[in-house]
């Protein structure tokens, strides 16, 4: 690994020290994109957002800071900065007091932070008239507001873009695209034509953009005294004199187009899981070509990644980028720029949301690379399975080619980079919410209200196929649910969120003439999240053993314990000890959380979505398993009303208690190839675990877990007592990192529920 140079570590320090807003930054899309709207008032909503974001490609300021080798910004490093930017809605009197606040600490004159507020206050005048659509059905607002459903439908910021054509063709020949699909476009038809109107000027706005960057690092150099400053400066000068306008020819000019189209990405709708892709695959083939003519060194090309991982930076990072993995032909792709994203990411010694591809060719050496990194406590990088998720792809409609080429966006949505409209966590489903519905006949036991169809009184069940059969009857109610409101959602944002730049970067959206969000996309579906199958199993294999198998209780009794929340303690521990629990490789639980995910796939399969694929499973929870758990009664996996439910697919929290290795034989019996969406787990280990002398066997481990079909895995390096002295005394451990829930953070950044949460989770300390 190569060591951070003098430059490295002084940009390190001023991106961690950086305050939360930088002035320079700060107005520097919300000025030009307000100017845009008012200069377009009333003009057609694609119209309108296109020339928004060509004019904060024109117009934004320049900003060059010494030291830097990769020239450009998106937000300043607070996520609430984005917000700011990005709201073009008229405030309420207390927002715009924040606004006002927030623009005292940039460098706009007095008259541009008087217009944005003002204009902000009359910015509802700008706007065309919003179509007159549906709102979301009763049946679903009841059930969404009682904790079973919730349905975001999200189509921003959710993406990883075509970039390698930007790298490939540079704007301009993105704009010779566009100008010759519209001359084989019949002059009729003119939504397509305005369509590639909107292109075009996002994409000719974007060729300007490395000249105004070259541009003033030609002013800076007029008055540089510092020798190694010009330097760097004639060197931006050459890079973005080129691109983005025109195909990248070196490294230098590859990682540079790639870090531009990424804000321009960024700048359309905010960062949050706007993600890179295949970084590895991407800029390969110009390392590679840099390396063998001797235009670049090893050490040149480990700093200019350290550049852009900087350029990355947030406090909160889910900008997921991608390595290793099989390439399209079925060949392992793993190359030098894997192993040095992975030794940038140790280097630099913060979180840096990354994520390795693993198969069974995998070479050793790139897993006990990653393994090393992990070791190093921050829960970076975290795996996907090849042998699962390219087979769930393909049997879900992703073409086997394409498939081959997936990555994840964010914490572990799962897209085709530059093909796919993905709906990133579309909707979710409370799976445990399901069952408590199941044994009380579709009424709620924390509010009382109907929220599911009747499937009879539990009283009256006989076996657990009854459970069973009501409990299916309800999941597959609120599936349909869920994914109508995803549906009405998908066509809601197709006529209110135009979006430009993705459509130009996506497969099948300049042919077609359709923006992305409108079903333009070569591969348009959404995810669906079941949250809960770990305590659905947990839940059946009790009332399986304890109340249809042994009789220790009946149904009617165990209503009654459940709707007074355990009050015997005793009567709980029963519960929950007595009864197999999924996490110990015990087919008596594990069968049920197998079952209860095929169950959800199968039903989700037989959804239609408003264009493209319809939907795929995605088993994950993020950090909703708090607000699920708080509007869930008590179930019958010893679970407390308003407890947390699992995490995702792991098991419940402090339940595994078997060792690694029959945690990992639990998850791998989850049906992971039905799930094209990606399940997702966080495995708790002790530190001890990856000490140098004992690698070997976790290297081993997790070649095993992908043999199995484990489908992904995140790991947690810290133990418990850390974590407790950490909740104690959160100034002398501020830079502890931790898997969250897709993510990682730092612990002390974390409220309590969730730090909780984290101490709770077995900690391995053997396979």
């Amino acid at each position: 690994m190569e060591p951070l140079t003098p430059r490295i570590e002084k940009l390190r320090e001023a991106v961690l020290n950086a305050p939360p807003f930088d002035g320079a930054y700060v107005g520097q899309r919300l000025l030009p994109a307000l100017r845009a709207l008012e200069r377009n008032a009333g003009a057609p909503l694609p119209v309108l957002r296109s020339r928004m974001l060509a004019a904060v490609i024109s117009e934004s300021a320049a900003v060059i800071r010494p030291g830097e080798l990769i020239a450009g910004y998106n937000y300043s490093r607070a996520d609430e900065a984005v917000e700011f930017e990005t709201n073009l809605r008229r405030r309420t009197p207390k927002s715009r007091q924040r606004l006002a606040a927030y623009l005292e600490q940039g460098c706009l004159t007095v008259q541009d932070k008087e217009y944005i507020l003002d204009a902000l206050d009359r910015s509802e005048g700008f706007y065309p008239p919003e179509p007159d659509l549906p709102e979301a059905a009763q049946a679903y607002q009841n059930a969404s507001l009682g904790g079973v459903v919730w349905s975001p439908g999200v189509s921003e910021n959710h993406t990883v873009l075509g970039y390698e054509k930007v790298l490939r063709l540079g704007f301009a020949g993105l704009v010779k695209k566009i100008d010759a699909e519209a001359a084989a476009t019949p002059a009729a038809d003119t939504e397509k034509h305005t369509f590639l109107a909107c292109l075009r000027e996002v994409a000719k706005s974007a060729c300007g953009l490395g000249r105004r960057y070259a541009q003033k690092a030609r002013e800076l150099l007029a008055s540089c005294t510092d020798e190694q400053q010009r330097r760097d400066l004639e060197i931006i000068i050459k890079v973005t004199a080129r691109v983005p306008e025109r195909p990248a020819r070196t490294f230098r000019e590859a990682v540079q187009a790639l870090w531009f189209a990424h804000i321009i990405n960024t700048w359309e709708d905010g960062i949050n899981a706007n993600s890179i892709g295949r970084v590895d695959q991407i800029l390969y083939p110009y390392y590679r070509k840099d390396i063998a003519a001797g235009r670049i060194t090893k050490a040149e090309a480990f700093e200019l990644i350290c550049c852009l991982w900087l350029k990355l930076y947030r406090d909160y990072d889910v900008q997921q980028a991608m390595v290793g993995g099989l390439d399209a032909a079925g060949k392992d792709a793993a190359n030098d720029l894997s192993y040095m994203a992975l030794d940038v990411t140790e280097a630099l010694g913060f979180v840096r949301c990354l994520s390795v591809r693993l198969h069974r060719g995998s070479p050793d050496a790139l897993v006990r690379r990653a393994l090393e990194v992990v070791g190093r406590g921050k829960g970076i990088p975290f795996f996907f399975n090849d042998e699962v998720l390219i087979p769930a792809l393909a049997s879900n409609g992703i073409a086997p080619r394409d498939a081959h080429d997936y990555a994840a966006i964010g914490c572990v949505e799962i897209t085709i980079p530059g093909k796919a409209n993905p709906h990133a966590v579309s909707n979710r489903v409370n799976l445990l919410k399901c069952l408590e519905l199941a044994l009380n006949d579709g009424v709620s036991m924390t509010s009382g209200d109907r929220l599911g169809p009747a499937t009879g009184r539990a009283e009256d069940f006989t076996c657990i196929a009854d459970v069973v059969a009501a409990y299916e009857t309800q999941t597959a109610y609120f599936i349909r649910l869920a994914c109508g409101e995803s549906n009405r959602l998908e066509t809601r944002y197709g006529r209110l969120l135009p979006m430009a730049y993705k459509s130009l970067l996506t497969e099948g959206c300049l042919r077609s003439g359709r923006d992305f969000n409108a079903g333009g996309a070569k591969y348009n579906y959404h995810e669906s999240m079941p949250m809960g199958i770990p305590n659905v199993a947990d839940s059946l294999a009790a009332l399986d053993q304890l109340v249809f198998q042994e009789k220790r209780y009946t149904l009617a009794e165990t209503l009654n314990i459940l709707r007074g929340n355990f009050a015997d303690e005793s009567v709980r521990r029963e519960f929950l000890h007595a009864a197999p629990k999924f996490g110990n490789d015990d087919d008596r639980a594990d069968n049920w959380a197998a079952y209860a995910m095929a169950h959800y796939c199968r039903e989700l399969r037989g959804v239609k979505g408003v264009s493209g694929l319809g939907f795929f499973a995605q088993p994950f929870t993020f950090l909703w398993l708090i607000e699920a758990g708080s509007m869930t009664a008590a179930t019958p996996d010893g679970r407390r009303d308003g407890e947390n439910l699992a995490y995702s697919v792991s098991p419940m929290q402090g339940r595994d208690t078997g060792g690694m290795t029959a945690v990992l034989n639990s998850i791998a019996k989850l049906p992971a190839r039905m799930a094209a969406g990606s399940t997702s787990a966080i495995i708790e280990a002790d530190p001890a675990l990856f000490e140098p002398g004992r690698l070997v066997h976790m290297v081993t481990l997790m070649k095993t877990a992908v043999q199995k079909g484990v489908g992904q895995l995140q790991f947690n390096v810290v133990s418990a007592e850390t974590l407790k002295k950490a909740q104690e005394r959160p100034d002398e451990y501020a830079n502890l990192a931790v898997r969250v829930s897709g993510f990682s953070q730092r612990f002390c950044l974390l409220d309590k529920k969730l730090q909780d949460h984290i101490i709770a989770r077995t900690k391995h300390e053997k396979m």
